[in-house]
Order: C-alpha cells, then sequence, then structure tokens
C-alpha cells in the first residue's frame, strides 16, 4: 500500500514540477520575468518536494 503512495506521490510531484516549468517558461517569453529569475526559479522546481497531505 505504501509502495502504491509513493507512486502515486512521484506522479504527483512530476506532473506538478511539469506545470511550474512550463508556467515558468511562458512567464520568461511574455517578458514578465527576466532571464535571470527564470533560472533561479527552474533550479527551485527542480529541487521542489510535494509535502504529503
Amino acid at each position: 500500500m505504501s509502495e502504491q503512495k509513493s507512486t502515486e506521490q512521484r506522479r504527483k510531484e512530476t506532473a506538478a514540477k511539469i506545470w511550474l516549468s512550463y508556467y515558468n517558461r511562458v512567464l520568461y517569453e511574455k517578458g514578465i520575468i527576466t532571464e535571470r529569475e527564470r533560472n533561479k526559479m527552474a533550479l527551485k522546481i527542480d529541487g521542489w518536494k510535494m509535502t504529503m497531505s
């Protein structure tokens, strides 16, 4: 059972990271954030872990 939760948790975390990365890219492409801000956010997204709720 915990393995199923672990797999589900990883899937949700991966999906969340994909969306965050997408929005980060869109903000940069629209000129809302700078390249430096985009890069800083990309590092934060890569290191981000979802909390279990």
